[in-house]
């Protein structure tokens, strides 16, 4: 069997290592992606129990203290969703720079195996000016896609900016209808008392016109039949 030299072997471990990196960074991608997607789904169930909790306190008395009580629920609920999402992207950045670190690293082993020093651990002239140049195109390849992650981080940032927002404005509006819609019915009942006492007023009116007229009424036979008796005959 024919024997392994060392150059060999350390090209089938760093295959070898390289494959289980590989397979280990598709594991958490995919467990970073199933992690959103729940995250997405628990958000929706989240705002769906929200609009159904405000219906159900537009029933009650006390609208604005169930109101209150079910959005500080949903505040809880998003801040701890949110907290995941950080975490998230906080392990995949992580990653990332891992990875940066390693694939060089990677790049100055496979060019130091295919440039040994010579004697005395000095490079030759070619070996060190064909470092000097891949340690340029390394640093001009860093530099080129500087701005593009600085432009996506921004992007991303800006993003997140945008969607705390939208959730803030759908907040207030959700405060400032309710607002509108406790007035309105307090509006309603305040009328409502109103015309229910005005007709109770009226009532009672009525009653008292009614009672007067009948002992006017009442008086005027009672003077009639005065009128109408005859005189007693003188003994």
């Amino acid at each position: 069997m024919p024997r392994l030299n060392t150059v060999t072997v350390l090209v089938l471990l760093a295959a070898t290592g390289l494959a289980h990196a590989a397979s280990g960074k598709t594991s958490n991608a995919q467990e970073r992606t199933q992690a959103r997607a729940q995250i997405t789904l628990e958000r929706k169930d989240s705002e769906a129990r929200l609009a159904n909790n405000e219906k159900i306190c537009y029933q009650h008395f006390a609208v604005t203290d169930c109101l209150q009580k079910v959005r500080r629920q949903y505040n809880t609920e998003e801040r701890a969703l949110r907290q995941r999402e950080l975490a998230i992207n906080a392990q995949e950045r992580d990653e990332k720079t891992a990875n940066q670190r390693d694939a060089r690293a990677n790049k100055q082993n496979d060019f130091e195996r295919k440039h040994p020093p010579l004697d005395g651990g000095a490079l030759s002239q070619p070996d060190l000016e064909q470092r000097q140049k891949e340690h340029d195109e390394q640093a001009a390849q860093r530099s080129s896609h500087a701005p593009k992650r600085n432009a996506q981080s921004i992007a991303e940032q800006q993003q997140r900016r945008e969607q705390d927002a939208a959730r803030r404005a759908t907040s207030q509006a959700g405060k400032v209808d309710s607002k509108q819609r406790t007035l309105q019915r307090h509006n309603e009942d305040r009328a409502d008392s109103i015309s229910e006492a005005q007709e109770e007023y009226d009532a009672k009116q009525e009653a008292a016109q009614r009672k007067l007229e009948a002992h006017e009424k009442l008086m005027k036979e009672q003077e009639g039949k005065r009128k109408a008796a005859p005189l007693p005959v003188p003994q």
